[in-house]
């Protein structure tokens, strides 16, 4: 088991301890990077930077399309308002979701991860 591994582990069992919910520490962005083989920790311990950016690239993504083609195309808005909508929202949603878990890995005074 390489280092990594034992940390991911000890972090999912100081998660589990804690009583938060596994669909919050275990969500599925995280279960589909893992099981790609990327080297990834568990959004508490994530540098809050790429929670931003994680949550961002796949929100945005996501939502504008749908966006546009079930309202904003019928509005009559452009592609360029739509694609900066797009990656507003997808920006915001990253930061709500970053400050989200910085805030319960506080609450819950989680170890760090060099502490694992």
């Amino acid at each position: 088991m390489s280092e990594h591994d034992r940390k991911f582990d000890a972090a999912l069992t100081e998660l589990a301890q804690t009583g938060i919910r596994q669909s919050n520490f275990r969500p599925p962005l995280l279960r589909l990077q893992r099981r790609m083989g990327w080297l990834v920790k568990p959004p508490h311990y994530a540098p809050f930077w790429r929670v931003v950016l994680g949550y961002a690239l796949w929100f945005g993504p996501v939502w504008g399309p749908l966006m546009w083609f079930l309202t904003w195309r019928a509005q009559g808005h452009g592609l360029v308002a739509a694609l900066v909508a797009s990656v507003c929202a997808g920006l915001l949603f990253g930061v709500l979701m970053a400050i989200y878990y910085r805030r319960s890995r506080s609450r819950n005074k989680l170890s760090s991860w060099d502490d694992l």
